[in-house]
């Protein structure tokens, strides 16, 4: 009877840990299939980033098999969408969020309520190299530009899509770089930079290959250079700033998606291989090259340290040329 009565113990003490972590009655698991996965876009609707984000998000909802909606929430340079992503910690909340929302202005003097500690990196997806173009005719060629620079410093001008945006710390790289200080003229697009440039308002826009397409196609402008290390295939024409011989000005900006720092690991894993599949698939990254933006997969933790290492750069353009916020 006493061993009847033991066996029958053993048998219960082996089930605790069983129903210790046995998931309660009516628990759903990540994804919920009725719950609205948050794809969060922080700027306003039609620019690249939106565009990248409204087509990757139909590949995300079929791979978690939970709905996924794009959301709008522009403001303050993208600071206001992605605090507003970063605030939870269930998951559910995907931010968009590359080289604009999480790079100059968490150094600047007024920086956001949120730093990179407070961000789980789920997957870079695109680089964006720069131009610098000109109206055609403005400069014989980039060494004309050089000349010139050195020349007269702090009177070529150059247009980018704001202050403290990575374009106007390009601009600042390069001014250095090339031992000439040139003036910033900010516009609140990129588009509305090159539209002056075309007009003669300003000597040069910095803009993304996207941007430039068109007008560097048409003839109306010219690519002084590219960031790369190499030619871009839509610019055959247009030398990387590398083979110009300024090996150390090459830089390129970026997109990719994150999410809170406090979501669960097992949760962060799920997203991070879903983008994993989703940004090297050949469709998605055909897609990806037609909109303008160069497909670059990195993993979570491979973008994490590109992102730290951005702003370790970032910090030294602002402290060598003496930016201000």
């Amino acid at each position: 009877m006493f061993e009847s009565r033991f066996r029958s113990l053993l048998a219960l003490v082996a089930c605790v840990p069983l129903l210790a972590f046995a998931p309660k009655a009516g628990a759903q698991a990540f994804p919920d299939p009725n719950r609205n996965i948050e794809l969060i876009v922080p700027y306003a609707p039609g620019g690249s980033t939106d565009a990248m984000a409204r087509m990757i998000a139909p590949r995300l909802q079929e791979i978690l098999k939970s709905p996924v909606v794009v959301m709008n929430r522009a403001g303050a340079a993208g600071a206001i969408g992605t605090a507003y992503g970063l605030a939870t910690s269930d998951g559910y909340r995907i931010i968009a969020a590359g080289n604009s929302n999480l790079g100059p202005g968490l150094i600047a003097r007024d920086k956001p309520s949120y730093t990179l500690d407070d961000v789980s990196s789920l997957a870079r997806a695109t680089i964006n190299p720069l131009l610098f173009v000109a109206k055609k005719g403005r400069f014989a060629s980039f060494e004309a530009f050089v000349k010139e620079a050195r020349e007269k410093p702090d009177t070529i001008t150059f247009g980018t899509w704001g202050p403290r945006s990575p374009a106007h710390f390009y601009g600042e790289m390069i001014g250095d770089s090339i031992g000439g200080k040139l003036r910033h003229i900010p516009y609140d697009s990129g588009s509305k930079a090159m539209l002056a440039a075309l007009a003669g308002q300003i000597d040069i826009a910095v803009a993304t290959a996207a941007t430039a397409k068109a007008s560097i196609n048409s003839g109306q402008l010219m690519g002084l250079f590219v960031s790369t290390d190499y030619k871009l295939a839509d610019f055959p024409n247009v030398e990387s700033i590398k083979t110009l011989g300024y090996p150390n000005a090459v830089y390129v900006s970026f997109e990719g998606f994150v999410t809170g720092a406090k979501v669960p690991a097992d949760r962060v894993a799920v997203l991070r291989s879903a983008f994993e599949k989703i940004l090297n698939d050949p469709k998605v990254k055909a897609s990806l090259a037609e909109g303008g933006a160069e497909p670059s997969y990195q993993s979570g933790p491979q973008y994490d340290q590109h992102l730290r290492s951005n702003l370790t750069t970032l910090s030294e353009i602002r402290a060598k040329v003496g930016m201000e916020d």
